[in-house]
């Protein structure tokens, strides 16, 4: 390969060079959700972290992704405990429910599975939207659900898109176990997509030009 085609292309203004440089910033994020999660009592944090550096980082390109996940991890660890308990438990509840009905066939017993799945998609799409709330606003965690179950009906499609891309990125995982160094830095870049239009229509105006206006989320 030529010398100036291959110093093109390798430089750290080419194409290829800032595809590189996404994608490693977007494993990363990945890779820090998956370890700080491990304890279970991080995960809200955690989850709240990796959207904010994902956003900030690589949609808007600001900051660096080591840096500021933990600045987001530190700044909300103590409110997403609770919560993060909480969300666990309920999932816990809802799985032992779900698999004793699933094995326990009988017409009550179904009607009853078909309410518990339709909580099971309110629940999960909650958990879905509390966390990037919780990156973006200052908000105690009932008023975070409160929004996050407004967002859960408002938008319903989205709502059914980004579940739908949630299980198909936990089928790639059960499928491909190594995937989970991968998937879930990709899926918390696909999520900032809708979310971040989302959580644009959920801040305040602000004057063009004022140094709010300047901030990355505005960008």
């Amino acid at each position: 390969m030529d010398d100036k085609i291959a110093s093109k292309i390798f430089s750290n203004e080419s194409k290829f060079a800032r595809f590189m440089n996404t994608l490693a910033d977007i494993l990363c994020i990945g890779i820090l959700w998956l370890v700080c999660s491990i304890p279970v009592i991080t995960a809200g944090a955690s989850a709240t972290a990796g959207y904010y550096a994902m956003a900030k980082c690589v949609r808007h390109s600001e900051g660096k992704p080591a840096r500021e996940f933990f600045h987001s991890f530190r700044m909300n660890f103590r409110q997403t405990i609770g919560i993060s308990i909480l969300f666990a438990v309920i999932a816990l509840g809802l799985a032992v429910d779900m698999i004793y009905l699933w094995g326990n066939e009988n017409p009550t017993n179904d009607a009853i599975f078909i309410v518990l799945v339709l909580v099971a998609f309110v629940f999960a799409a909650l958990v879905a939207y509390v966390f990037p709330l919780l990156s973006r606003f200052d908000k105690r965690n009932l008023e975070l659900i409160k929004t996050g179950l407004f967002l859960c009906f408002k938008y319903l499609p989205i709502t059914i898109g980004i579940l739908a891309v949630f299980f198909a990125a936990c089928i790639g995982v059960y499928l491909m176990p190594w995937a989970i160094l991968v998937i879930p830095g990709v899926y918390l870049y696909a999520l900032s997509f809708p979310m971040e239009w989302m959580l644009r229509k959920l801040m305040p105006p602000v004057e063009e030009g004022s140094e709010e206006a300047d901030k990355w989320y505005y960008q």
